[in-house]
């Protein structure tokens, strides 16, 4: 089937696998594991076929038949960023006459690592339907329901106009920009809202708290949605107070990541987390590998048998509890992102720093880092199996990009390095800023 019929069918296609999944995630629990773990079965068996995975299968002695269940996967080696991305190359660099029918995305970059990621259209559409059915789980009606959405930092923003659909009044939803949660636009994103109405709220959470606190200070009413939900960064005790001030109690803590898709939510007034063990598998590792209660989480999306992300580091950390085989997350801790200061005492967004290294290849690793209110430097890995541009054409290339951003705001020094390190907890970040 050609890609232009699989993309027309795409929607067909997702609420094919919509009325499939699980609606219910507290079933019964023996029913639940039962499905999960035929599931891994069948991606176990695919991934054998695949000649990256069948390597990592016979350097470790095993078998597709040596995994029956989600405490199995732990004899199976875990999945780096770095081996993935190798990985994805190989495939696009080995497959001239394949690719052009793969889904080809990227990460949001929040971890300083860019990733190129391809599935199957068939992914696609799961990945679609396993998001759906986390909104539809809370009670969002994703057909008549109203949505206030964020902006993807990778893919081109759509138009602010209603289809025709939409003025039907379903499938109904409204892209927002982050770029415009800055305090000149804070006002008309607010009175927008307001008029909207919308039913769910699912922006960054650096932006829908930066609404909140403006909201706050001005005194301004903001209308309260049915359910928010503030993504890429984790949402604390003090953030959850933040939001409930403004936005009153429907917050919802959805999980995952662009390699894996959402596995994981918090409905209001929950104290722990599903998992959606019928699409994801989320093991908790210790530092010896081992299966804990508190420690790395390492994902495994089930429906991923085209192109499979087996036993995947995410780079988090979680602490959780088991219940008849099924494993409940009670703490998510994640990475933090921040915001670019000015020297009028405003912020803005890092979104459109993170679009930069999208643009161009031969980058293995990046950072920002503020110094000040007038420097910015910007740290860049080598890809050494990538030589398309030098050294100098992608200094340039980040040079014109934040020249577009800022003008001569900031005085921009770019450095070479071999690695960059993490923070002193572990995690990387894409911005940081050293201004006190």
């Amino acid at each position: 089937m050609s890609l232009q019929i699989q993309k027309k069918l795409m929607n067909v296609t997702t609420f094919f696998y919509l009325m499939r999944l699980e609606k219910n995630f507290n079933r019964d629990r023996r029913k639940v594991k039962a499905r999960q773990n035929k599931n891994i079965r069948r991606l176990m068996k695919a991934a054998w076929k695949i000649p990256f995975y069948r390597k990592r299968f016979e350097e470790n002695n095993l078998r597709p038949e040596d995994f029956k269940c989600s405490e199995d996967l732990v004899r199976f080696p875990v999945l780096t960023k770095a081996e993935l991305r190798e990985w994805m190359r190989e495939l696009y660099e080995q497959n001239p006459g394949k690719r052009d029918l793969w889904d080809a995305t990227s990460t949001s970059g929040s971890s300083g690592i860019p990733l190129k990621l391809y599935q199957s259209q068939r992914e696609h559409a799961v990945a679609n339907a396993s998001w759906i059915r986390i909104l539809m789980s809370f009670g969002y009606d994703p057909f008549f329901g109203k949505m206030i959405s964020f902006e993807s930092s990778y893919r081109d923003t759509k138009t602010k106009r209603d289809s025709v659909v939409q003025k039907l009044g379903i499938l109904q939803r409204r892209i927002l920009s982050e770029k415009r949660c800055t305090d000149d636009g804070m006002d008309d994103v607010i009175r927008e809202l307001n008029e909207y109405r919308p039913d769910l709220i699912c922006l960054r959470k650096n932006c829908i708290v930066r609404l909140a606190l403006y909201a706050q200070e001005h005194n301004l009413p903001v209308h309260k949605p049915k359910w928010y939900i503030p993504v890429s960064e984790m949402v604390d005790e003090m953030t959850e107070n933040i939001l409930a001030k403004t936005f009153g109690a429907g917050l919802v803590d959805a999980y995952g990541c662009d390699e894996t898709g959402s596995c994981v939510v918090k409905y209001p007034g929950r104290k722990y987390y599903d998992i959606c063990n019928d699409t994801h598998v989320v093991n908790i590792y210790d530092e010896q590998n081992h299966l804990a209660d508190n420690g790395r989480m390492i994902l495994t999306p089930l429906y991923k048998t085209d192109f499979p992300i087996i036993n995947y580091d995410v780079g988090d950390l979680a602490s959780s509890f088991t219940c008849e085989g099924i494993r409940y997350i009670t703490k998510i801790h994640g990475r933090l992102n921040d915001m670019i200061r000015h020297e009028d005492g405003s912020e803005s967004s890092v979104l459109e720093l993170r679009k930069i290294p999208n643009g161009i290849t031969g980058i293995a690793q990046f950072r920002y880092v503020q110094e000040s209110f007038h420097d910015l430097r910007v740290e860049l890995v080598r890809d050494p199996k990538d030589h398309t541009y030098t050294d100098s054409q992608i200094e340039e290339f980040f040079r014109e990009q934040l020249d577009r951003l800022y003008g001569d705001e900031f005085r921009i020094s770019v450095t070479w390095m071999d690695v960059i390190p993490p923070d002193p907890n572990g995690k990387l970040r894409c911005f940081v800023c050293n201004i006190q």
